[in-house]
């Protein structure tokens, strides 16, 4: 079928005059996770990781992805006649080179506008420029040989409480129109689903696994308008929303709604997330004298949490550890007592558990459910019926989360089922470390996610091993599980780490045929106080779900390696022991215990 899909879009090619085409995975909104209308890359190559660019030419067709996906790829890409290109990480832009070197002189490189950002445009159009090639823009090009397409989601939408958010919409408005003046802008059109929902305070379920409205913001001096599919929108929820000067307008009337603009004023907008065709329109109204290009300043202020913030996402932590010991209490009672357990059967069994919560609303992203070599996929997906059995041996990963009303959680732990091997032992150990020494890292103010990876990393390349993801990523309240601007990985990015982010702390060991060892917390960025150097911040673990500490060879762990895990788990049996059932307090009692008891 892919192979069919592939000789379809060249026949579109060669009627077009395209050289090559270009699809990604984004939304008009450059949306990690997105509805089924928008996965292009998917349909065109049969490839369902979340990062990855396809490239097709008259006699070669490439996908691009980075190493979370390579394992994963190279299956789902086989008999494809797609060719699998390896980058070292998501950052990295290897797709492009390649169209640069392979593009014939005068070529043409056509994209679909509405799903490529203005950024990537630009650079691809820089990189083939030398050769008098360019970017020719179709939107929704892949239409023609898509007959069953998806159509948009109508999920209704609802309003985030401040009670929750911490901060009302009308107050947030009124942040950025200040913020804006500053920059000497009138307007600022918002594009990000996730910067929309959080200006806003508003909520759908129009992505799975991310409680967003599918919608473009338009902010002006007097009013914000949103654009966004009207039937969506009870009478009594628009009401509110214009109560604080929000008004819905159709969401396919943008681009007329910007070229019917007056251009009284400067407008922002972030090339990095701003779809090339939405751009275009902007430009040819404002032109480049009156359009500011710049990163948007919702995405830093979002991921500094308020104190209400803070709180959510304490409680849904302490949840998500009630959850996760009752879960993992069954699992290990099931799998002991010889009982057959399908990974599938294990998700399923942790969804039933979180439903039950009281404000449980989704969870935050596909459980990653794996046992043994499946968890050298450091996103692995599991399918029923060809999932594995949960044998009495070896190592078990799950990777899981949820969006409570008051928070969101992400939360991986890998457990033992059985004897293990000594080079499960020696991996489980190192990588604990790994997670533990940045969970105690103390740093100056102004410090970059970059330069923190090192901390985590250092006990794996004292012993040559490695992982190719990041170490950690921002995390969303009721918003996306994988949000920035802050990040922890190697890549550089000169954004520092600043008191009130929520970050993951998540390192791994992956053994391609053998196992997949990932211990991950949440982290939150607080003060640690000052002295003459300067002022000093640290991490505050937000995860109260224990950890395993049965396979850890305890003479590989330093003194103070050994009381930070003792500390955490005492602090886990502490807080969710009187919130569970007792045959669950006793086991839990018996996993928190000293690692020298």
């Amino acid at each position: 079928m892919i192979k069919e899909r592939i000789e379809a879009l060249r026949r579109l090619m060669a009627q077009w005059g395209w050289d090559a085409a270009i699809t990604v995975g984004e939304d008009p909104h450059n949306s990690e996770y997105t509805p089924l209308r928008w996965c292009q890359r998917e349909f065109i190559s049969g490839f369902t990781g979340s990062a990855g660019v396809v490239i097709v030419t008259p006699d070669h067709a490439g996908l691009w992805t980075d190493s979370r996906y390579w394992i994963q790829a190279a299956r789902e890409l086989d008999g494809s006649g797609i060719e699998l290109h390896r980058m070292v990480s998501v950052e990295n832009r290897d797709w492009i080179q390649w169209l640069a070197d392979n593009i014939p002189q005068g070529g043409k490189v056509g994209v679909d506008g509405l799903c490529m950002s203005l950024g990537d445009a630009g650079s691809v159009a820089a990189a083939i420029s030398a050769k008098g090639a360019s970017v020719i823009s179709r939107p929704d090009y892949l239409g023609g040989i898509w007959p069953d397409r998806p159509m948009l989601p109508q999920a209704p939408v609802w309003l985030h409480d401040t009670a929750y958010a911490g901060r009302s919409r009308r107050e947030k408005i009124s942040w950025l129109r200040n913020v804006l003046a500053e920059r000497n802008c009138r307007y600022m059109l918002i594009s990000c689903l996730d910067q929309v929902a959080w200006l806003l305070n508003i909520r759908s379920n129009d992505v799975d696994y991310c409680p967003f409205v599918i919608s473009f913001a338009l902010v002006g001096p007097e009013k914000v308008l949103l654009f966004a599919s009207e039937s969506k929108f009870q009478h009594t929820v628009k009401q509110e929303l214009e109560q604080d000067g929000v008004y819905v307008a159709p969401y396919s009337s943008l681009s007329d709604a910007i070229l019917a603009m007056k251009p009284d004023g400067r407008i922002l907008i972030d090339p990095e997330t701003m779809n090339y065709e939405t751009g275009k329109a902007v430009s040819a109204v404002f032109g480049d004298g009156g359009t500011e290009y710049g990163t948007s300043p919702v995405d830093l202020e979002k991921s500094v949490k308020n104190s209400v913030e803070i709180e959510g996402f304490r409680h849904a932590y302490l949840t998500d550890g009630i959850v996760q010991a009752r879960f993992f209490h069954w699992l290990e009672t099931q799998v002991q007592s010889g009982v057959r357990i399908t990974e599938s059967d294990a998700s399923d069994k942790l969804h039933e558990l979180r439903a039950a919560m009281p404000d449980f609303l989704d969870e935050s992203f596909e459980t990653i459910s794996a046992y043994g070599k499946n968890a050298a996929l450091p996103h692995y997906s599991t399918v029923r019926g060809k999932d594995a059995i949960l044998e009495p041996r070896g190592l078990y990963l799950n990777d899981s989360g949820a969006h409570y009303r008051y928070g969101t959680t992400d939360i991986t732990r890998t457990v033992p089922l059985g004897p293990l091997t000594q080079l499960e032992r020696e991996d489980y150990t190192i990588d604990m470390k790994a997670m533990v020494d940045l969970a105690m890292a103390v740093f100056p103010a102004g410090t970059p996610g970059c330069r923190i990876d090192a901390i985590a990393r250092r006990p794996l390349w004292q012993t040559m091993r490695n992982f190719g993801h990041g170490t950690g990523h921002g995390v969303g309240n009721v918003l996306s599980v994988h949000e920035g601007p802050q990040t922890i990985r190697q890549n550089l990015k000169d954004q520092p780490v600043v008191p009130g982010m929520v970050t993951s702390d998540e390192p791994g060991i992956y053994r391609e045929g053998f196992h997949g060892i990932r211990h991950e917390n949440m982290i939150l960025c607080v003060p640690a106080g000052e002295n003459e150097f300067g002022q000093w911040l640290k991490f505050e673990t937000l995860t109260l779900t224990y950890l395993d500490t049965q396979p850890l060879i305890a003479s590989m762990l330093d003194d103070e390696e050994i009381e930070w895990i003792d500390n955490f788990n005492s602090r886990v049996y502490n807080a969710v022991s009187p919130m569970v059932e007792p045959e669950v307090a006793q086991w839990l009692k018996r996993k928190t215990a000293g690692i020298r008891k």
